[in-house]
């Protein structure tokens, strides 16, 4: 049993009426109370949103009675504004989550665009490509937009600078990014004429690139010519005679087409060595060329292997001078008198070293000028005296 109202066409039409401004009342009271603090600007955008909220509402009543089979009025009147409430109640949610811990729409936010989406069918079904796109914008799309708008949902409104990390909004920003990518404008700060001088230059080194893989004889026939021509045109866009960084750019990227083959025999260190510190390495290898020469010299001098060396200034013989020992060593002159006797009794540098009190080193430059005067050390025969 269907629910129905009498047949008069005034009847019918001022309940409808009545239906669509009670559902217009409720849905601004519930709007203003929502918004009673914000400003008249607000106001205005909820009492608008209202008003597409109650055009599409009215698609609504047309479509359920031509495309649902629903004759009943009672039973339109009841069913015909369940997706505008949806929508109004998702906007609600909405604003409440971005005004929660997580300061998002979430979910609530993307499903008033879905609602949205589902009502612009009802709309082209009605009215036809021309008057369903009216009916699509001016209804379902502005009432989305404006409800958006009027409760604050639109999270770059409400933070300044965020942006939003949903499925959708990762979805439309890597394809706008490949899309401009694929324009050739996806770097900023650039002019219309240099994005214009960018593509001739890489058009020319293309052109160039595949005119050097021709013979000299291909080059004069008639492919060849017209690849010349295309090649002057873009270098004539490029703009290289005139400036030199656009000149710059065409002969290095010239340059890294030409010799792309070379890459595959190019020498590159293993990424499996650690890193090394070019500072450090550099330290160790002047370290080791001092010490490479220093056992060189040793081994051509061995003598200098046992050179005196200075005594270090300490505060027990900074001040004091050769002429003035410390107690317990020996004076210069009796030092190298028992140096001699040493050298005279063939004792061994050491022996000879410790009665002189002196360093071995010292000792055996000592004995080394001896040798050298009086000829070939004599040969030890016992213990001498000290």
């Amino acid at each position: 049993m269907s629910l129905s109202l009498p047949a008069a066409p005034g009847v019918r039409g001022a309940y409808v009426l009545a239906v669509l401004l009670a559902l217009a009342v409720c849905l601004g009271w519930i709007a203003l109370r929502q918004l009673r603090s914000g400003t008249p600007a607000i106001r205005v955008a909820a009492l608008a949103a209202v008003g597409c909220t109650a055009y599409s509402a009215d698609t609504s009543w047309r479509f359920a009675a031509d495309y649902l089979d629903i004759a009943g009025t009672v039973e339109r009147a009841a069913m015909f504004g369940a997706a505008e409430l949806a929508l109004f109640a998702t906007a609600l949610m909405a604003r409440q989550n971005l005004n929660g811990p997580n300061a998002a729409p979430g979910v609530p936010g993307v499903l008033v665009w879905a609602i949205t989406g589902v009502q612009i069918i009802p709309a082209y079904a009605e009215s036809g490509p021309v008057g369903g796109t009216v009916r699509a914008f001016v209804g379902p799309v502005m009432a989305a937009m404006l409800w958006h708008l009027a409760m604050g949902i639109e999270l770059r409104h409400h933070k300044p600078g965020a942006s939003s990390n949903g499925f959708g909004a990762l979805v439309a920003g890597e394809l706008r990014e490949r899309l401009l990518s694929r324009l050739g404008i996806a770097e900023r700060q650039r002019d219309a004429a240099q994005i214009t001088r960018d593509r001739a230059t890489v058009r020319a080194v293309a052109l160039a690139a595949r005119l050097a893989e021709f013979t000299p004889q291909r080059r004069g026939g008639r492919r060849g010519r017209r690849i010349a021509r295309r090649l002057s045109v873009a270098v004539a866009r490029a703009s290289v005679g005139t400036d030199p960084e656009q000149r710059g750019k065409l002969l290095d990227q010239l340059a890294a087409r030409r010799n792309a083959a070379s890459l595959a025999t190019i020498a590159l260190p293993s990424p499996w060595t650690p890193p090394t510190d070019p500072a450090a390495s550099a330290l160790a290898g002047q370290v080791r060329n001092q010490m490479e020469r220093a056992a060189a010299n040793v081994r051509r001098y061995p003598r200098l292997l046992f050179t005196d060396l200075p005594p270090v200034n300490t505060p027990d013989n900074g001040d004091r001078s050769p002429e003035h020992p410390p107690p317990g060593k020996l004076g210069t002159a009796d030092a190298l008198a028992a140096i001699e006797r040493g050298w005279a009794a063939g004792l061994s540098v050491r022996e000879t070293a410790r009665r002189a009190t002196r360093a071995p080193s010292y000792v055996h430059s000592v004995f080394v000028r001896l040798d050298t005067e009086r000829g070939p050390r004599p040969v030890n025969a016992g213990p001498a005296k000290p």
